[in-house]
């Protein structure tokens, strides 16, 4: 789990970190869950004004669907990662 908010605090995508950590990426995406009801993380954005436009293919990639999130941090996922010095 620390190796995964280590990723996802440097701006790595969810699909770029299951690649590189070899997950499922339904895996990857429950312990992101997980991690969520926890506190450790946080989703600060999640879709795109333009949903239901071709502008979407645009501004979020063809491979974007209206389930994006986008995930930050919290203090305690922080301190979890800098207590672990990853």
């Amino acid at each position: 789990m620390e190796e995964v908010l280590s990723r996802i605090e440097n701006g790595t995508t969810i699909d770029m970190i299951a690649r590189e950590l070899d997950m499922n990426k339904s895996t990857l995406l429950a312990m992101v869950d997980f991690l969520v009801d926890e506190g450790y993380l946080e989703v600060v954005g999640a879709g795109c004004s333009c949903a239901t436009s071709r502008l979407c293919e645009q501004c979020r990639g063809t491979n974007a669907g209206p389930e994006m999130a986008m995930y930050m941090l919290t203090v305690k996922g922080i301190g979890m990662i800098e207590r672990l010095n990853l």
